[in-house]
């Protein structure tokens, strides 16, 4: 019996001693970030603002892949159908939770087919218009759009995005009517502003900020509790006459479905040690976004939490994939 024992204990140790070899020399290889965006937005300013402090944990490389594309959904897939070892990851913003309310046949399961690791920072959406337009203030552009003299477009970052939900809920309270024009990524969009092919533009604030502060756009709100510290002059949407309007979007990191747990903790873990280190803070508050750090288990339930919620604008709004 004694035999029998420590022969099950043996076969018990072998299949342990692998996985416990594999978590422990993690990472060993250069790690892979997707970002579902263009280059020059939010989002790929956050992950290129982390990657050196990254890599000086890690001890390899960490190379940035530009996916985007059907609102977040190419670049999603790809971490989605990736090996669930660790070393392909995903940035991920609100129109990942929004996706599945506006399309039918989805490449992958939002909730199931990935392993949250933290959310990583906030930053409230601003709305900008273009230096030409005569109005400076949401009150101004009021009263164009309700003359009718003139047919107002926005641009936003994308179908269901934070951004483009902001604006609906914008439109629907104020009695506006402004075409949405989505693009993909911010940087489409602000080329279009400047370019006069489009009056306004919804995004998140470090996508805005450096035109903003330049005098190549104009701020006419801010979508957070209170005014933003980047730009102290501009109102709230609270203030200039919307109560309650709040709008921002968050950025988390996911890996595929299935990755080992102690591999799944280490990078939550480093994530969030990252978002502390002073240099990393100083960097990612001037470009607008405020780090978060959350665990696994809170993430995750943002991401469920999300998807309801969000879901639930998208079809009040009947907003639909163009």
């Amino acid at each position: 019996m004694l035999q029998r024992f420590m022969v099950s204990v043996a076969a018990a140790m072998a299949i342990i001693a692998p996985q416990q070899s594999h978590s422990a020399e993690f990472p060993n290889r250069p790690i892979k970030i997707v970002v579902p965006y263009p280059a020059g937005g939010s989002t790929d300013a956050l992950m290129r603002a982390m990657a050196p402090t990254l890599q000086s944990k890690w001890g390899v490389s960490v190379v940035i892949e530009n996916r985007p594309g059907g609102s977040s959904i190419i670049g999603a897939n790809a971490v989605a159908t990736a090996a669930a070892d660790g070393y392909t990851l995903g940035i991920v913003a609100n129109a990942f939770s929004a996706n599945p309310s506006m399309r039918e046949n989805m490449p992958y399961d939002t909730l199931k087919d990935f392993t949250p690791l933290t959310q990583l920072t906030f930053t409230p959406n601003v709305l900008v218009a273009n230096r030409s337009e005569n109005f400076k203030t949401v009150k101004e552009l009021q009263e164009v759009a309700k003359s009718g003299k003139k047919d107002l477009s926005s641009g936003s970052i994308g179908n269901g995005t934070a951004a483009h939900l902001a604006l609906e809920k914008l439109k629907t309270l104020s009695g506006m009517n402004i075409l949405h024009v989505p693009f993909q990524g911010s940087a489409p969009g602000v080329v279009a502003l400047m370019g006069g092919q489009t009056n306004l533009l919804m995004a998140p604030l470090p996508d805005v900020l450096p035109y903003v502060r330049s005098g190549k756009i104009v701020a006419l709100t801010v979508g957070s509790a209170a005014r933003a510290p980047q730009l102290p002059d501009v109102p709230t949407f609270a203030e200039a006459g919307f109560s309650g309007f709040q709008s921002g979007a968050w950025f988390g990191m996911l890996a595929p479905a299935g990755l080992d747990a102690q591999i799944a903790s280490k990078l939550s873990a480093d994530f969030v040690s990252a978002l502390s280190e002073p240099s990393v803070k100083a960097k990612l508050t001037s470009l607008g976004l405020t780090p978060v750090g959350s665990s696994q288990q809170e993430f995750q339930k943002l991401l469920a939490s999300e998807v309801k919620n969000n879901g639930d604008i998208v079809r009040r709004a009947g907003i639909r994939v163009d």
